[in-house]
C-alpha cells in the first residue's frame, strides 16, 4: 500500500548568549511569534482545503490511499480511495462476509452471489442488506446502485458480467478483485492480505489484524499437533469436475492450507486426475470439495460427495475407503475463503490429525 502524507517543516529559529563563564539558550520572542503567525495561517488553509473536499478532519491524513488489485486481464490496477467508499456492490459470499466480519455492513449498497447462509455471527446484519435478485448481477444492474466501489472475484470482472475494471475505474469507482481468484498461486497469506487491505480501505485495521491474527494461530495450534505425529498422512483434495477430478495440489490455497499445517500432499501438481490415478495415488486422508446452496441439504449433498468413492469398485482397495477418511469439504472454505478460512484449515486438519480432534 503506498499513502501519501504531507511533510510539515517548521522552522524554528534559536538564539544562543555566551557569557564568560555562563552559557544562557533562549529563544527568540519575535521569531517565535511570528513562527506561531504563519502555522495558524497554514492549519487555516488546511482546513478549508478540507472542507472543500467534503474530507474529515480524521480522514485528511490517511487518505488518499493507493490500493493495487489485479484484473482478468492480468494487469496491475492502481486504485486510489480519496476516503472510504460508502456504496459498496459486493459480489460473493466470502467478499459480503468479510465486510460484515469487519463490521462494515453500512458501507454496503447492495449483494449478491450468496450460495450459502451467511456465518451464524453476520446473520442479522445481513438481513438488513440488500440482497440483489441477480446471482452474478449485469453492469446495468450494478450501475442502478450507484455504487462508488465493487468487491468480487477477476472471473466477473468482465465485460459480459459486472464489466472491466478499467471501465468502472473510469466512472471513478474503485474495484477490489480477491488476490486468490487472480493469482498464478494460492496462498493463505493473499487471503490475509485481502482482510487487511479491506480493513486499511475503510479505516479499520486493528479489527482486520486481529481478525488476521485469529487465523494466524489457529494454525500454529495445529501445527504443533500435526509435528508430533509419528507418520504425517498424505492427502489428496479433489472436485468432481466433467473430465475427471481436479486435484488441488501445492499452487492452490486448499494445498498451502495442507503444507502450512505439516501436512504432506499426495500429488503436488494441480491437474486433473482420472478415477484409475486417483485410486493410484492411495493417499490416507482424501478430501472431496461440495457447494451446497441455499435450498439444498447440505448432509444430502455431503453423503453423495462421499459415495462417489465409497460406493464405486473403481476405489474399493483404496485406504481412504477401507478406512472412512473420504471427508466433505465445503469449496468456499478453500478458495477464496475470506472469513472461513479458519474452517477450511480445521476441516483439513481434523481429517489429518483423524483420532486427536481437539483442535
Amino acid at each position: 500500500m503506498e499513502q501519501k502524507t504531507k511533510k510539515w517543516l517548521v522552522a524554528g529559529i534559536l538564539t544562543v548568549a555566551v557569557a564568560i563563564g555562563v552559557g544562557t539558550c533562549y529563544s527568540n520572542t519575535s521569531d517565535k511569534s511570528d513562527k506561531e503567525k504563519k502555522e495558524a495561517v497554514k492549519d487555516e488553509d488546511n482546513k478549508n482545503v478540507k472542507e472543500a473536499k467534503g474530507i474529515s478532519q480524521d480522514e485528511m491524513p490517511y487518505y488518499p490511499l493507493t490500493i493495487k488489485t489485479k484484473g482478468p486481464d492480468g494487469k496491475e490496477y492502481e486504485t486510489v480511495y480519496e476516503k472510504q467508499p460508502e456504496k459498496v456492490v459486493a459480489v460473493y459470499q466470502g467478499n459480503v462476509e468479510t465486510m460484515l466480519a469487519l463490521g462494515l455492513e453500512d458501507k454496503i449498497a447492495a449483494v449478491a452471489g450468496i450460495e450459502q447462509p451467511v456465518l451464524e455471527e453476520y446473520q442479522e446484519s445481513f438481513s438488513k442488506l440488500k440482497n440483489l435478485e441477480e446471482f452474478t448481477p449485469s453492469k446495468e444492474t450494478i450501475t442502478a446502485e450507484e455504487p462508488d466501489m465493487i468487491f468480487s472475484w477477476v472471473s466477473y470482472f468482465e465485460e459480459s458480467t459486472l464489466g472491466e475494471p478499467q471501465e468502472w475505474l473510469d466512472q471513478n469507482v474503485n474495484v477490489y478483485i480477491n488476490t486468490n481468484t487472480a493469482s498464478e498461486k494460492d496462498t493463505l497469506e493473499n487471503e490475509y492480505k485481502d482482510i487487511k487491505n479491506i480493513g486499511k480501505i475503510f479505516q479499520v485495521e486493528e479489527k482486520a489484524e486481529k481478525l488476521v491474527k485469529s487465523m494466524k494461530d489457529k494454525i500454529k495450534k495445529i501445527r504443533k499437533k500435526v509435528e508430533k505425529m509419528e507418520t504425517k498422512p498424505s492427502v489428496l483434495i479433489l472436485e468432481k469436475g466433467t473430465d475427471g477430478f481436479i486435484n488441488y495440489g501445492a499452487d492452490s490455497l486448499a494445498g498451502d492450507m495442507v503444507n502450512q499445517i505439516g501436512g504432506t500432499l499426495a500429488q503436488e501438481e494441480s491437474r486433473v486426475l482420472t478415477a484409475e490415478e486417483v485410486a493410484e495415488a492411495n493417499p490416507d486422508v482424501l478430501f472431496i470439495t461440495y457447494t451446497p446452496y441455499l435450498d439444498d441439504d447440505e448432509e444430502l449433498i455431503k453423503e453423495e460427495k462421499m459415495d462417489l468413492f465409497l460406493q464405486d469398485d473403481t476405489f474399493a482397495e483404496m485406504k481412504v475407503v477401507k478406512s472412512n477418511r473420504v471427508i466433505p469439504v465445503m469449496l468456499n472454505e478453500i478458495f477464496a475463503s475470506g472469513v472461513r478460512t479458519a474452517d477450511g484449515v480445521e476441516t483439513l486438519a481434523e481429517g489429518i490429525l483423524y483420532n486427536d480432534l481437539s483442535i
